[in-house]
């Protein structure tokens, strides 16, 4: 194992041990999420911004769901066309068609345009067609997906919605 690391800081405990576990691989948190660290151990390892994991493999931090949380771009994933790996910081929606953001899934808050768009933007130029996220997968036609559900989520939270009678 070259590296332990997850979307958002939920769980470094357990990825702590699991560095245990397999020779001291190190544990990537992102240092906007420091203050999350519940178990500080010497194979925690801050990082910002981008951070090559393997060859061809790059982890993007977005922000959204927690200031830190990332995405994983494995270029040559899903046969060459590219995958991208999102945890929760980019939900696949139950209707498995679209996509959703959020600060927090289970409270149900929202996130603002600017967070919205700072995720759209760090993953528009990435080349992928599956998204691997933490409760199922997009198969084929992801980038698009990920594009369009975005732009209509800040469209929503602008108040621009186009398919609602003006009052």
């Amino acid at each position: 194992m070259a590296v332990v690391t997850a979307s958002h800081p939920h769980l470094t405990g357990a990825s702590v041990q699991w560095s245990h576990a397999f020779g001291g691989a190190p544990v990537l948190v992102a240092s906007a999420d420091r203050e999350w660290i519940r178990r500080p151990d010497p194979a925690v390892q801050l990082w910002a911004g981008l951070q090559e994991l393997l060859p061809g493999v790059v982890m993007h931090q977005c922000g959204g769901h927690f200031a830190g949380s990332s995405v994983v771009h494995w270029r040559a994933g899903a046969a060459g066309h590219g995958a991208l790996l999102t945890g929760d910081t980019i939900a696949i929606g139950a209707d498995r068609a679209s996509v959703n953001v959020m600060r927090s899934y289970v409270n149900r808050i929202p996130l603002p345009q600017r967070a919205v768009r700072r995720v759209l933007d760090t993953v528009a130029g990435l080349p992928y067609d599956r998204l691997y996220g933490a409760f199922g997968v997009l198969p084929t036609h992801a980038h698009e997906i990920v594009d369009t559900s975005l732009r209509r989520y800040i469209a929503w939270v602008c108040g621009d919605v186009p398919d609602e009678p003006d009052s």
